[in-house]
């Protein structure tokens, strides 16, 4: 290897396995960006306050079996006129203040809506596990982004160095009469393609990044990288029959839809119950005073009775909420199973996927050696004169492409085995402590 090619070489090398070291000064790791994004990203805060109201309407739920209780209050001028001399007309101020207490003895109606309340909870549990964990694969999703992005223009800008040293190389075997002024304009347009790639390149990290910061609040300029060597291995555990029985038992958006097909059941039953008598205990008491020119009066009274009322004829509206609830109950046994094997479907899938990932990385490793040393051949046999210009920028072409998408095979990688575990219902905040292990240790 002579003294170009070996300058080259290392400059590539350190450009590939992450160099741009002034890039990686103050970067964010991924738990970083994790916990900055739950105190800052105003649609996981709209995600967190619709949780607690959504809990408000457990407690509205069992209202219609607790007592009510209820004070009132009166201040009245009457005048009374007699229309002959019978009776003297009178002016008189009054006085009427009580209070009243009434429990629900049996009313099934209400009864069944406190029960579905019970359900209602546990389906707005659900729904903010599977809330959670989203935001988790969207917080991963934009660091792998940014990650792509700065991948993709140290690429660009190791491809647009050599292809300039080609380039720089071409011109000075053209001016020694050694080749062709075709080959000088072969490597001039191919530098101004890197060019440009690079310039897209750039383009594409600034806009990854300004989403990164208007998740995180902050003002980052880069992210730490993953390392150079990361574990890639098939999921654990190492057969499918497990991940499907996790995902039946723990997929918050199947657990979601079981408590919602409850929730459903249990409203069908308040709507059966409707027609049903009710029975309360009915407390009353008052105290009204009279004040009249001549004289002055007081009248106290308290009750204590068992309310029957048995609703006969309502206009239709109890038979329709009826058939209404019944037809939403049979919707939500409908959605349960659809929703049922859609999760093994994407179980099914994103296991193999991950496996197919893991393949791919240590295929597109092996890959990168071969077309390497593919690249090596094409230059000497350029020297040597049986190669064409063209032949060694189409090879160096494709050692940075194989190169860039073995990155991306990685960061593929990563994102399926979450997913996986997302869609198995055991995502958490420790999984991304694991893959934080993975990324780059600064100095």
């Amino acid at each position: 290897m002579n003294l170009n090619r070996k300058k080259l070489y290392l400059a590539s090398v350190s450009l590939l396995l992450g160099g741009f070291s002034s890039l990686q000064c103050g970067a964010q790791d991924l738990l970083t960006v994790l916990h900055q994004a739950q105190k800052h990203d105003s649609q996981w805060a709209a995600t967190v306050h619709g949780y607690h109201a959504n809990r408000e309407l457990v407690t509205k739920s069992s209202a219609g079996i607790k007592p009510t209780l209820s004070l009132n209050a009166q201040v009245s001028q009457e005048t009374y006129e007699s229309a002959t001399d019978t009776y003297e007309s009178n002016n008189y101020e009054s006085t009427r203040y009580g209070a009243s207490l009434v429990q629900p003895l049996i009313r099934m109606e209400q009864w069944y809506d406190y029960k579905k309340g019970k359900a209602l909870n546990r389906q707005i549990k659900a729904d903010f596990k599977f809330s959670r964990q989203d935001f988790y694969m969207r917080v991963l999703t934009i660091y792998l982004d940014v990650l792509r992005t700065e991948e993709n223009l140290r690429f660009r800008l190791a491809e647009k160095s050599a292809i300039k040293h080609q380039l720089d190389q071409t011109e000075l075997r053209f001016k020694a009469n050694l080749i062709s002024n075709t080959d000088v304009q072969e490597a001039k347009a191919a530098f101004d393609i890197s060019s440009v790639q690079y310039i897209i390149a750039q383009q594409d990290l600034d806009v990854a990044l300004e989403v990164l910061n208007t998740l995180t609040g902050s003002n980052s300029t880069t992210v730490t990288p993953l390392e150079v060597e990361i574990p890639i291995e098939p999921p654990s555990p190492k057969n499918l029959k497990t991940w499907r029985e996790l995902a039946l038992n723990n997929n918050p958006q199947l657990r979601a839809a079981r408590h919602g097909q409850e929730v459903a059941q249990k409203e069908y039953q308040a709507k059966l119950s409707a027609h049903l008598p009710t029975l309360d205990l009915v407390g009353s008491y008052q105290d009204s005073d009279r004040y009249v020119q001549t004289s002055e009066g007081e009248l106290t009274s308290s009750s204590i009775a068992i309310k029957l009322e048995v609703p006969l004829y309502n206009g239709g509206s109890i038979g329709a909420s009826r058939r209404n609830a019944k037809q939403l109950f049979k919707k939500a046994e409908d959605e349960f199973i659809f929703k049922q094997r859609e999760i093994l479907q994407d179980t099914n899938n994103l296991y193999r996927v991950v496996n197919t990932d893991v393949a791919r990385v240590m295929a597109q490793k092996q890959s990168a050696h071969s077309v390497e040393a593919a690249l090596n051949a094409t230059q000497a046999g350029y020297k040597a004169g049986t190669r064409t210009i063209v032949d060694v920028l189409t090879a160096q072409q494709a050692l940075f492409g194989v190169k860039r998408d073995y990155a991306n095979a990685r960061f593929d990688y990563i994102f399926d085995l979450l997913q996986l575990k997302q869609i198995a219902g055991i995502l958490s905040e420790k999984d991304f402590v694991e893959v934080n292990g993975w990324l780059a240790k600064g100095e």
